[in-house]
């Protein structure tokens, strides 16, 4: 562990209270929180994006500190009083925003999800009933529910990180603070909404979740409130985790069936919530400068608690397992900087698109698909296999019933989600038979990112 840093205090301003935030990486920063404010009596879930993560957060186009962007239905819905504990992800360019709801007195908590093209405004998917409930498997004397997600997307699956205080394997009210009737559960679906092909984590690894097995193991911890990412260079799982006044990482085996590394200390105190900033589909960040191997880990949480949490600031370390871009197995390196844009001097910009380094003549339509970029070396660019290159008025075909695609080397069609992308480039669409388009090899796919 390497390079402690600490925001010099609190980010955040206004509001009653502030806590458990998502933070992605995205350009700037982008945080979503739990937080209330006279005006917005109970939970909702604000946003504010920053340069820094020292601050200063402010809402998008304004310089107030936030905005609210997702809030309690009013109504007898199961989040009709509350939202709360946002993990926000975005996948093939949806954004993704798992909270806790609450009806009010006398419920408990369920989980839902919600969608965005832009992070900014929501939809509530599933019809606005929950994709979690708790599970009621035993009364620990904690009536919280299921709640607290953390979410991620690794292989074309996502997984969700919940605390369920009526899960069989919870741990009972025990009158010492925190956790109580707490414990962390793990379910995994290619199904965002979390309704079908839904498998949980027991003793056995991943099983189809069935009510026998459901939260019948605990295997990852005895927390109140987590945060998780995938660490590409690892090979593992970090989870954040408030224990008492300290927050600490650790990290897991892909399968979730071992630690890989001991435990990490962040150089903070708090008081809950920390919040681990990530790329987009809730992975650990790219470093930058070639050092493949090297993770920068940081967290936003809520450092101090006056009358509820608040004070969310900033801490981060870099933690190694001492590998090079050289010592990293095939693939490894493009896993890293998926999603990004890399440039190196004298070297054409590219972007990390499904493990291929696709190479672009102009920067307009590299924008348009990824925010984040990174100065690297050249080890790391041919580390990372060619897919394809970009020119500027390059072919674009279409075809009925087929998204439009650059037609790129090898006649390899990498379809693209929005005309933007197509005009930014200098293209236009020339249409041809089904046939014709279905017999090009394809490619990753291009998202057009808001």
């Amino acid at each position: 562990m390497s390079a402690a840093r600490t925001s010099p205090g609190s980010v955040d301003a206004g509001g009653v209270y502030n806590y458990v935030p998502s933070v992605m990486q995205d350009g700037l920063y982008r945080m979503w929180w739990c937080g209330s404010d006279a005006a917005h009596p109970g939970d909702h879930i604000f946003y504010a994006e920053s340069s820094s993560l020292d601050g200063p957060f402010h809402a998008r186009g304004s310089n107030a500190p936030y905005q609210v962007v997702f809030s309690p239905t009013g109504g007898a819905t199961f989040d009709g009083q509350h939202t709360c504990d946002p993990s926000v992800l975005r996948v093939n360019g949806i954004y993704y925003l798992y909270y806790g709801g609450l009806r009010g007195p006398g419920a408990s908590t369920g989980i839902g999800v919600a969608t965005s093209a832009d992070g900014i405004n929501w939809t509530r998917a599933n019809g606005g009933a929950p994709i979690v409930t708790p599970a009621y498997r035993q009364d620990t004397g904690n009536g919280y529910g299921a709640g607290q997600p953390a979410v991620s997307y690794l292989d074309g699956r996502f997984y969700l990180m919940y605390t369920d205080t009526t899960g069989a394997a919870s741990s009972p009210k025990n009158g010492q603070g925190f956790p109580e009737g707490a414990g962390q559960y793990l379910l995994r679906s290619a199904d965002p909404g979390f309704q079908s092909g839904v498998e949980e984590l027991t003793a056995g690894g991943f099983q189809p979740r069935t009510a026998a097995n459901h939260t019948a193991y605990n295997g990852i911890g005895n927390y109140y409130s987590v945060d998780l990412q995938y660490s590409d260079a690892l090979d593992s799982w970090i989870v954040a985790h408030s224990d008492g006044p300290d927050s600490r990482l650790t990290f897991l085996s892909p399968d979730f069936s071992s630690r890989t590394f001991a435990d990490v200390a962040m150089p903070r105190s708090v008081v809950e919530g920390p919040g681990l900033v990530s790329r987009p589909d809730r992975h650990a960040v790219a470093p930058a400068g070639g050092r493949c191997g090297v993770v920068p880990v940081d967290i936003v949480n809520a450092t101090a608690n006056p009358v509820a949490p608040t004070g969310l600031a900033h801490a981060g370390v870099d933690v190694s397992a001492g590998r090079s871009c050289a010592s990293m197995a095939p693939g490894q390196v493009a896993r890293v900087f998926e999603g990004y844009g890399i440039q190196v001097p004298g070297l054409p910009l590219a972007f990390i698109d499904g493990g291929l380094r696709l190479q672009s003549a102009g920067l307009p339509p590299i924008q348009d698909v990824t925010r984040n970029f990174v100065v690297t070396t050249p080890e790391v660019f041919y580390s990372i296999p060619y897919g394809a290159s970009l020119f500027v008025g390059q072919t674009v075909v279409g075809a009925p019933g087929r998204p439009a695609a650059f037609l790129l080397d090898n006649s390899t069609k990498w379809p693209i989600s929005a005309l933007k992308i197509i005009t930014d480039n200098g293209s236009t669409i020339t249409m041809v038979g089904t046939a014709q388009y279905d017999a090009y090899p394809s490619g990753p796919a291009l998202y057009l990112v808001q």
